[in-house]
């Protein structure tokens, strides 16, 4: 186990070099990614363990760090398992947008000025401090970003329900809470993809919120977000180039979405259907493939029905499940993954949907 992730922009790396050898000097531990990450495509995947199994992260923040999406994704995965971030600023740089929702109460440890070394020393003493938990200082988030630990042995992890955002907001989420799970979630789950495939927490947070019934959630017995589903309508331009394998999701925002509110036949995109490892079994596909149907029948009850899926698939897992429920492949993403299409109108012939009967019916009726 190490002690210190170092998140910092590859442009810094002297300086990152210069903080791991200081700090390994004095018996503090270090991962820094060109060293210690798994090469291929478990890279993504190894860089989250190494942050849930690091006791704090130091944040090296500079021009190129302050912009860098893949140190963006660190922080929130920091955030999410509640590691502690300390900041070491090397330059006199304005916070941006997405780094000052996380840090902006953040006590930072300040390199401008050198010589550089004495601040490192300076890092040193406070990691040192904070691992053998005899001064904290401010450098802990704040309040709103802590999370709470649970007696493990007092529930069975492995004990899952499905869940909506009502549910998850009593138990202390919020909006952006959940959509950085969900963006942690898929890098786990998906070997190979980047921001353009998956876009980044802020961008969902606006749909978690505002369409709360289009993401639902496979809870553990933790109440952690261990699977879901989530879709959005796109307008009949958005949803061909979809089809043809011409549109990446971090260009899917909220406001070119359809909102999925008022009777009418709309063209559903599927964003993700998604289970962790560790509970991936028959089971918690199934609540997660009921739970979509049984919406799908509210939906009608309302009057709102769907004409035609889309589906940018990432995994084997998820390729596979999508063929039993009738998806057909169309072309390669033109970034990344593979686009799966069905017809919806009328309903294809599938045993889980002759589970919902109503479902049925009400299709059958719409299509007279």
């Amino acid at each position: 186990m190490h002690d210190i992730f170092i998140s910092y922009s590859s442009q810094d790396q002297k300086i990152a070099d210069a903080v791991v050898n200081i700090m390994e000097n004095q018996k503090i531990k270090c991962w820094i990614a060109y060293r210690d990450a798994e090469a291929g495509s478990e890279y993504a995947v190894s860089i989250i363990r190494a942050i849930k199994n690091c006791k704090a992260c130091v944040l090296i923040l500079s021009h190129e760090s302050n912009t860098s999406k893949h140190v963006l994704n660190e922080i929130n995965s920091c955030v999410n398992y509640g590691v502690t971030i300390i900041p070491f600023k090397i330059a006199d740089v304005m916070l941006h947008e997405a780094i000052e929702y996380y840090l902006g109460k953040t006590h930072w440890l300040d390199a401008i000025t050198p010589p550089l070394e004495v601040h490192i020393n300076k890092l040193v003493d406070r990691v040192k401090m904070f691992i053998n938990k005899e001064q904290f200082g401010n450098v802990a988030l704040s309040d709103n970003y802590k999370t709470t630990e649970v007696s493990v042995s007092k529930v069975d992890r492995f004990a899952t329900r499905m869940a909506k955002y009502e549910e998850l907001a009593g138990l202390g989420y919020n909006a952006e809470k959940i959509a950085i799970q969900l963006v942690e979630n898929d890098y786990i789950n998906c070997n190979g993809i980047d921001e353009d495939n998956e876009g980044d927490a802020q961008q969902w947070a606006k749909f978690v919120q505002n369409s709360t019934e289009t993401f639902q959630y496979l809870l553990n017995g933790e109440d952690k977000i261990v699977g879901d589903w989530s879709i959005l309508a796109l307008n009949k331009e958005m949803f061909n180039e979809a089809k043809a394998g011409r549109l990446l999701e971090k260009n899917i925002t909220y406001d070119k979405s359809e909102m999925i509110a008022f009777p009418d036949i709309y063209y559903g995109y599927v964003l993700a259907i998604s289970v962790l490892p560790d509970y991936r079994n028959m089971q918690n596909y199934m609540q997660i493939i009921n739970s979509f149907y049984a919406q799908l029948e509210a939906y009608a009850e309302n009057g709102i029905f769907f004409k035609e899926w889309c589906m940018n698939v990432f995994s084997a897992e998820i390729e596979n499940l999508i063929k039993k429920l009738g998806f057909i492949y169309m072309c390669d993403n033109m970034s990344f993954g593979k686009i799966y299409h069905q017809i919806f109108m009328p309903l294809p012939k599938n045993p889980i949907i002759d589970k919902f009967p109503k479902l049925k019916q009400l299709y059958e009726d719409a299509a007279k």
